[in-house]
């Protein structure tokens, strides 16, 4: 199954220039990134003995910031944005690049994964395919595992409805146009999903529109 707007959503384009907008976090989109990440990669924390995928990993910003890993795969639909990643672990034999759809990727057969972990790439999934995502990624999932994530996201409808209507007042109507193109998580939906597969979940708020959520089997430690 592959998510039905990867093309549309493939950065090529914005490759270039991506490393620079994501420090521009004075912009509603942007803000709480690098907190987010550094959340993400806390809660990750993985060891020298753990199997790692980074889904829609990008120019590798937060693959950067993981403490250690024995292996690495990092995902992305986007040519141009792994060839970016590439570049920051030149001869890292432990890292692995596979250009694929978040959903496509999940086809192959494959190994199970100590720690999932992805950054601002989910939104680009419909409600259903986020669920479909969750699934493939529980499915793949060691004992003990967690899955960590940073997106952007709502708490809920009423919420969604109120931060569009801040927003339609205040005139911004190109972030609007932004919001209203991509599907941004509905949090209190996904950790439903999380929940039915037998996981807890955690979240912590990065911005008004940036959220982490932290899912790993009951009984965990971490």
């Amino acid at each position: 199954m592959r998510s039905r707007h990867a093309d549309r959503f493939n950065h090529d384009d914005d490759a270039p220039g991506y490393d620079t907008d994501v420090k521009r976090e004075a912009h509603p989109i942007r803000a709480g990134y690098s907190a987010a990440l550094d959340w993400v990669a806390a809660k990750a924390a993985p060891t020298g003995s753990d199997e790692v995928l980074d889904l829609g990993t990008g120019t590798g910003n937060l693959a950067l910031r993981l403490p250690d890993f024995s292996r690495l795969t990092g995902v992305d639909v986007s040519e141009a944005m792994l060839e970016r990643a590439a570049g920051k672990f030149v001869a890292d034999r432990r890292v692995n690049w596979v250009q694929d759809d978040l959903l496509g990727f999940f086809e192959c057969p494959g190994p199970n994964y100590d720690v999932v972990v992805s950054s601002y790439a989910v939104h680009h999934l419909t409600e259903d395919e986020k669920a479909a995502l969750f699934a493939a990624i529980a499915s793949r999932l060691a004992p003990g595992g967690r899955v960590v994530f940073a997106d952007l996201m709502f708490e809920n409808a009423p919420e969604r409805s109120r931060i569009l209507a801040g927003y339609r007042e205040a005139g911004e109507g190109a972030l609007l146009a932004d919001i209203e193109d991509e599907y941004f998580w509905d949090l209190e939906t996904s950790t439903a999903v999380w929940r039915d597969l037998g996981f807890r979940t955690e979240t912590c708020r990065f911005s008004t529109l940036s959220w982490g959520l932290h899912v790993h089997a009951a009984g965990s430690p971490r």
